[in-house]
């Protein structure tokens, strides 16, 4: 898979927002509409105030994932496959020769190898890593692979595992979507809906929104599966992705739509030339997303007014990814290129050879760290390799005046 990536801005990260409870107690970054907003206090005024603002404005703020370095590489026991998961501590590989590997993130170590065999991209949450093994839902301890609880599943899935907050949801090809307890195992509810679903649902605090193959986004209490809303739109969903008050959705119509996340209805579109491609990334101000007519664009997420536009040198394969301040697409081989956040202007790229052949297994995951070198990306190559990439040492040292991560808001399973 190749990468794309552009300059991003220091704004809180919400490419997953963390489930917030049915209470609303916690702010979501993305429902703020930023300083000087209408019926938002401006905020303290004086350089320091000045100064992060013009950060958040330009891009220019947070740590960069160009000029890059490799950070370490393995070779695994045979090709990958799936795609990988990761929970900042491990990485998560499935093995076509079977079983499944964990993987240091700061070493590239080999700390287990479970006997699993799967096709399908595990999820990781909560000290636990998912895994879906022929009929089977199975979880696995993080730190050292031991088997914890296998539950049958009625039909095979549709879509990967998603896992957040204690939860683990299932959708199945019968077009059921099953919620279990991610501690046990326990199935807490299971509804049946008018078509599979086609691509990874999201969680987003009390909410479930499931992308379907008869063209309806439906978002539905992820403690009770009732549903809330549902909207039609012009083809099968392909891609859903819940940020802040706003949820924005690719469809096989050439459409990108951004709903309302209060009752569903379209605020705005924007035609592609082709069908979109994975989740969108978005920031205070824009929302980035790729399609297959090989353009990675940015919107106004207020409006949809085409901020700019940037042609790659491939077909991305999935949607967008943040790295630090640097925003990532990713394509066929391992071709890492980025471009500037304002404008969409190239200004950095990154290959492991000349050839630029390294073929990618999955979506790269993004290990976050607070410290330099910052953010890094790691990335399984079909040859049977797993490459970490991180930016080279060099930059200037100040002190971090924001506490990167997300807040903590959990909706849990019923006990």
């Amino acid at each position: 898979m190749a990468l794309a990536l552009a300059s991003l801005t220091c704004a809180p990260q919400v490419a997953a927002q963390t489930p917030r409870p049915p209470t609303s107690v916690v702010q979501d970054a993305l429902q703020d509409p930023g300083p000087g907003a209408p019926g938002r206090p401006a905020g303290p005024a004086g350089p320091a105030a000045e100064r992060k603002d013009k950060e958040r404005k330009t891009g220019t703020g947070g740590l960069p994932l160009f000029p890059l370095r490799v950070r370490w590489s393995i070779d695994l026991d045979g090709p990958p496959v799936g795609g990988v998961a990761t929970d900042n501590s491990r990485v998560y590989v499935p093995l076509s020769s079977g079983g499944l590997v964990a993987v240091d993130a700061e070493s590239g170590a080999t700390r287990w190898k479970a006997d699993v065999t799967t096709t399908l991209r595990p999820a990781a949450a909560d000290e636990r890593v998912y895994v879906v093994a022929a009929d089977t839902l199975q979880a696995l301890e993080g730190t050292t692979g031991r088997a914890l609880w296998r539950t049958p599943l009625p039909a095979a899935v549709s879509a990967p595992l998603v896992a957040r907050a204690g939860w683990i949801v299932a959708a199945l090809q019968n077009g059921d979507v099953v919620a279990l307890r991610g501690s046990d195992g326990t199935v807490v509810w299971t509804q049946k809906f008018g078509a599979p679903i086609v691509a990874p649902p999201a969680i987003n605090g009390d909410r479930l929104y499931l992308p379907g193959a008869d063209g309806i986004v439906r978002a539905v209490a992820v403690a009770t599966g009732e549903a809330l809303w549902s909207r039609a739109i012009g083809g099968a969903i392909v891609t859903v992705a819940p940020l802040g008050a706003r949820v924005y959705v690719g469809s096989t119509d050439n459409y990108f739509y951004c709903l309302d996340d209060k009752q569903g209805r379209v605020r705005w579109r924007w035609r592609a030339g082709a069908d979109s491609v994975g989740a969108a990334m978005a920031d205070d101000e824009r929302v980035f997303f790729a399609a297959l007519d090989g353009l990675i664009r940015a919107l106004d997420r207020g409006h949809g007014a085409q901020r700019w536009r940037q042609a790659l040198p491939w077909r991305p394969r999935t949607g967008p990814m943040r790295v630090g301040n640097t925003l990532v697409a990713a394509g066929i081989a391992l071709d890492l290129r980025g471009y500037a956040l304002d404008t969409g202007k190239p200004v950095g790229e990154f290959a492991l050879s000349a050839s630029r052949l390294e073929v990618l297994e999955g979506q790269p995951v993004v290990i976050t760290r607070t410290t330099l070198p910052g953010d890094y990306v790691v990335a399984a190559i079909a040859d049977g390799r797993l490459v970490a990439l991180e930016h080279v040492f060099g930059l200037p040292g100040r002190p971090l005046t924001d506490i990167p991560g997300e807040r903590v808001a959990l909706t849990p399973p019923p006990s």
